[in-house]
């Protein structure tokens, strides 16, 4: 049996699964997009990652994507360009996708611009996994499979929701 098996199994129904759904994460750090896509396919995810918001635009356009998880700052084009270029685009493109600030941003007003640009929720960084896999949970409406992930979100990096445009 091989170890993410064995976490898989150890963990058993305490985790809400991400199988079936395709997640884009852009941000400048690598280590960053590694860390993010190995918390997400921990839970089943399938993620496409990327180091610049040009390059994740274009993957937004191609791909039909369950989530969008975008740093803010990053070069030439951040994160709040990204999603604004992300909500002009026409419904069958992405438009309507839902979308995560994870970011090192973390006062009150970086949480409500990164709402009011087309997030649907806010995350400071670092960001522990079941914060993580809670409000991706929440903004993409999966059900959970245990009252332990349903209980309101009590982290120093707790989220902030919006909606759709």
């Amino acid at each position: 049996m091989t170890n993410s098996s064995s976490v898989s199994i150890a963990m058993g129904n305490m985790n809400p699964s991400l199988s079936g759904h395709k997640v884009l994460v852009v941000d400048d750090e690598e280590e960053i997009l590694v860390i993010t896509r190995l918390m997400l396919e921990l839970h089943g995810a399938e993620v496409i990652t990327s180091l610049t918001a040009a390059k994740g635009l274009e993957q937004v356009q191609i791909q039909r994507l369950d989530l969008i998880i975008s740093d803010i700052s990053m070069p030439h084009m951040d994160g709040y360009q990204f999603i604004q270029a992300v909500r002009n685009l026409p419904a069958r493109k992405g438009k309507n996708t839902p979308a995560l600030a994870l970011t090192a941003f973390s006062r009150s007003q970086d949480r409500e611009r990164a709402l009011n640009a087309g997030f649907q929720a806010h995350l400071s960084k670092p960001v522990s996994l079941q914060v993580l896999i809670e409000t991706v949970t929440r903004v993409t409406n999966l059900p959970t499979h245990s009252a332990h992930w349903g209980r309101p979100i009590s982290s120093p990096s707790q989220a902030r929701f919006g909606s759709l445009p």
